[in-house]
C-alpha cells in the first residue's frame, strides 16, 4: 500500500517536472523556425532576452514559493505552478509579437522556480531514505524525455502546434497534484500531528515510526505556538523575523549546506545542458559543421536519447555508488569532454585537423551528454533534496534557486557575445574551468549522504544530534513561530 502511495504522490511531481523539459526544449524549435520564417522578427539581443528571461522570473518563483509554502503548504504552491505553466502554453499559442513570447517565457520561469523549490522538498519529505535518491534521480530522465518530445515535435510541427500539444500534455500533472496529500513535515509543522502520522504511514508504512515521532518532537511546533504568535503585534513580529534572519546564517549546518549547493549549482549550469538547448543552432554549426544543418534535429534527438538513457542509468548508480564517488568520476569526465571539444573546435576552425568527420563531434558530445546527465545535472538535484536542514529547508532552497537563476541569466544572456568574441571553443574552455573549480570546492565540503536520513545528514553538518542541541531547538522554535 505504501509503495502505491509513494508512486502516486511522486508521479504528480514528476509529471510536472516533464514540463520543465518542454520549456527548455521548446527554445530549439522556436528559435530555429523564427530565424527561417521571420514570422516574429528576432535579432541576437531579443533572442538572448527570450533565452534568459526565464531565469529572472525563476527567482520570483523561488521567492514566492519559499514564503508561500511555509505558510500555506507545499501542495498549494505546486498547484499554482502547474496551472501557470499551462497558461504559458496558451500564451504561446496566441502569440503574435516578441512581447507575447517574452510574457510566456516569464510565466514559464515563474512556474519552474516554484516547482524546483517545492518539488525536491516534497519528494524528500514524502519518501524514505532508502528510496529517496532513486525518486529524486527520476526527475532528470523525465525532464530530458520532455526535452526529447519537444525536439521531436519541433522537427515535424510548427511551433504553435507544438505549444498546443504541450499544453494538453501538461494537464495530467496538475490533476495528480490536486489529489495528492500535503507533506507530512508541513502537517506536523502546523500542529496537525494525527493527519501527519496518517499521511506518513500511508506513504511509508509503520516500519519508520521512529522517524515521524522524532520529526514531530524535534522540528515542528504545536498549534499553541501559532495561537501565541497571533497575539504579537506587527512591530514585534517584524523585529522577531529580523532577529531570526540574523541567527539563520550563524547556523553551521546552514552555511555549509548553502556553500555546497552554491557550487553544485555551478556544476549543474555549466555542465552545458541548458546552454545547448538555448543555442542549439550555434553550437551545432561549430561542432558538427555548417554543411550538416539538414541533420540538426536528428543529432539533437540522438543527444536527447543519450541524455535520457544516461539519466536512467544514474538512478541505478545512486543505489550502488556513493555520492562523492559519482561526483568525482562523472563531473571529471564532463570536464575532460569539454576540454576535448574545445580543442576539437579550435583545431577545426584553424584547419589543423588531419582528418575530420561529423562522427567525431557526435562521439565527443555523446560522452559529454552521458557525463552531464548521469552526474553533473542529476547529482545536484539529488543532494538538494538531502542536504538542507529541516528547520530551514524552504529558505535554503530559495537561496539555492536564486543563485542558480543568477548564474543562468548571466551565462545565457552573455553567451552570444562570448561566441562572437572567443568562439564556441572559448565557451567550452570556460565551462571546463568553472566545473573544475566547483568540483574542487564541493569535494572538499560535501559529506557522504547515501542511505542517511535527513536528520542524520543534518547531524553530520552540525556536528551534534538535533535532540541534544539546545541552541538548535531554540532556533527551530523561533523559526516555526515566525512562519505563523
Amino acid at each position: 500500500m505504501e509503495f502505491i502511495g509513494k508512486c502516486f504522490v511522486t508521479s504528480g511531481v514528476t509529471l510536472n517536472m516533464l514540463t520543465h523539459g518542454f520549456m527548455y526544449g521548446f527554445n530549439t524549435g522556436l528559435f530555429a523556425q523564427l530565424r527561417k520564417t521571420k514570422e516574429i522578427q528576432l535579432d541576437l539581443e531579443l533572442e538572448s532576452w527570450l533565452a534568459s528571461s526565464t531565469s529572472l522570473s525563476f527567482i520570483v518563483g523561488s521567492l514566492f514559493s519559499s514564503i508561500f509554502m511555509d505558510r500555506f503548504g507545499r501542495r498549494p504552491a505546486f498547484i499554482i505552478a502547474s496551472a501557470t505553466m499551462i497558461i504559458s502554453w496558451l500564451i504561446f499559442i496566441a502569440a503574435k509579437s516578441f512581447t507575447a513570447l517574452l510574457v510566456a517565457k516569464i510565466f514559464q520561469g515563474f512556474s519552474a522556480g516554484v516547482e524546483s523549490t517545492t518539488g525536491y522538498i516534497l519528494v524528500g519529505e514524502y519518501v524514505s531514505p532508502n528510496h529517496r535518491a532513486s525518486f529524486l534521480a527520476s526527475f532528470q530522465p523525465v525532464m530530458l524525455f520532455g526535452d526529447f518530445i519537444t525536439h521531436s515535435l519541433s522537427s515535424i510541427c510548427d511551433w504553435r502546434n507544438v505549444a498546443i500539444i504541450l499544453a494538453f500534455f501538461s494537464i495530467p500533472g496538475l490533476a495528480l497534484i490536486v489529489f495528492s496529500p500535503e507533506s507530512p513535515s508541513f502537517l506536523a509543522k502546523i500542529g496537525m500531528h494525527d493527519q501527519c502520522k496518517k499521511v506518513f504511514y500511508w506513504l511509508r508504512g509503520p516500519n519508520e515510526n521512529n522517524e515521524v515521532e522524532m520529526l514531530i518532537k524535534t522540528n515542528l511546533p504545536s498549534k499553541q505556538n501559532a495561537i501565541n504568535n497571533d497575539k504579537i503585534n506587527g512591530y514585534k513580529k517584524v523585529i522577531h523575523k529580523l532577529s531570526f534572519i540574523g541567527t539563520f546564517f550563524k547556523k553551521r549546518e546552514v552555511r555549509i549546506s548553502l556553500f555546497i549547493m552554491v557550487h553544485m549549482q555551478l556544476i549543474n549550469l555549466f555542465s552545458g545542458s541548458i546552454l545547448y538547448d538555448s543555442y542549439t543552432v550555434d553550437i551545432h554549426t561549430a561542432v558538427f559543421g555548417t554543411d550538416k544543418d539538414q541533420y540538426m534535429y536528428l543529432i539533437v534527438m540522438y543527444l536527447d536519447i543519450v541524455r535520457i538513457l544516461s539519466s536512467i542509468f544514474s538512478v541505478f548508480l545512486t543505489q550502488k555508488m556513493k555520492r562523492r564517488s559519482m561526483l568525482l568520476s562523472l563531473v571529471g569526465l564532463n570536464i575532460l569532454m569539454y576540454l576535448l571539444l574545445g580543442i576539437y573546435v579550435l583545431c577545426k576552425n584553424h584547419n589543423l585537423l588531419p582528418f575530420d568527420h561529423i562522427s567525431i563531434g557526435i562521439i565527443l558530445y555523446g560522452f559529454n551528454y552521458f557525463s552531464l546527465a548521469a552526474g553533473s545535472v542529476s547529482l545536484p538535484n539529488i543532494v538538494a533534496g538531502e542536504i538542507f536542514p529541516l528547520a530551514n529547508r524552504s529558505a535554503c532552497g530559495m537561496i539555492c534557486n536564486i543563485t542558480f537563476s543568477l548564474y543562468m541569466f548571466v551565462n545565457i544572456k552573455n553567451v552570444p557575445y562570448i561566441f562572437s568574441g572567443a568562439g564556441v571553443s572559448g565557451v567550452f574552455f570556460m565551462n571546463a574551468a568553472l566545473l573544475s573549480y566547483a568540483l574542487g570546492m564541493t569535494m572538499y565540503t560535501l559529506p557522504e549522504t547515501k542511505d542517511k536520513t535527513l536528520l542524520e545528514i543534518e547531524h553530520i553538518l552540525r556536528g551534534c544530534p538535533i535532540a541534544d542541541d539546545d541552541e538548535t531547538m531554540i532556533n527551530l522554535k523561533e523559526h516555526n513561530e515566525t512562519n505563523f
